[in-house]
């Protein structure tokens, strides 16, 4: 299933035949949220529709499907695995975002500690979308809501190192973690001004450091002890 999101539902299947590089004729449409546009910007719900190729039509599609040879890539690793899986797929504004739905009790096999497995299958499949010259959308793999428990876990952590940094004057180190948490660290302590946030090491170690803004003081002006001849 290959879901697009729009501002309205004409936007969406826009956007769905842009990226699948078809025409209208050779995609069915099922509308899964008509979304609204609100009032004043307040309850705003996105389009959400599903397209699917039309099996009988004789058409040629003009180009390979990037993002179906990518779920397919995904799919051969993880059937790898031996895991009873589920493979959803969201093609959002922000992401193309994979959702991998797992027994609970399998749930460590897919995350792993401090989300190192699917990290490294989301290197892999990121890696493979620029081979594809797939450079629309970055690539998001998500289960069992990994990704917004592990948000929230480093928004606590990044909070916490602030309050430490303030009160011991000292900088703080954190653990090596992909690109995409040190950017969720670098915008929570964007408006931060006591504290700097740094990044330090060379690829897959590369980790955060931070440290007490230092204050910049005004040079004292030396008071002459000369006299002043009349």
């Amino acid at each position: 299933m290959t879901q697009f999101q729009g501002a309205t539902i004409q936007k969406a299947i826009a956007a769905g035949l842009q990226e699948l590089q078809v025409e209208r004729e050779q995609v069915a449409v099922d509308v899964i949220e008509e979304g609204r546009g609100g009032f004043l910007g307040f309850g705003r719900r996105a389009a959400i529709i599903d397209l699917k190729l039309r099996k009988t039509a004789n058409f040629a599609v003009k180009e390979p499907e990037p993002v179906v040879e990518l779920q397919h890539y995904l799919e051969q690793i993880l059937a790898a695995l031996n895991l009873d899986y589920q493979l959803q797929v969201q093609v959002t504004p922000t992401n193309l975002y994979f959702e991998i739905q797992v027994d609970p009790e399998l749930q460590s096999r897919i995350i792993g500690h401090h989300g190192k497995h699917i990290n490294a299958l989301q290197t892999l499949v990121q890696e493979y979308a620029y081979y594809l010259n797939f450079r629309n959308q970055p690539v998001l793999l998500d289960s069992g809501q990994y990704r917004k428990h592990r948000q929230e876990a480093l928004l606590a952590l990044s909070n916490f190192k602030v309050e430490q940094v303030k009160a011991t004057h000292k900088p703080a180190y954190l653990d090596p973690m992909p690109a995409l948490e040190r950017k969720i660290i670098y915008q929570n302590l964007a408006g931060e001004h006591q504290v700097i946030v740094r990044t330090q090491g060379q690829g897959l170690r590369k980790y955060l450091v931070l440290r007490p803004r230092r204050s910049r003081r005004r040079p004292q002006q030396v008071k002459s002890s000369c006299p002043v001849n009349s």
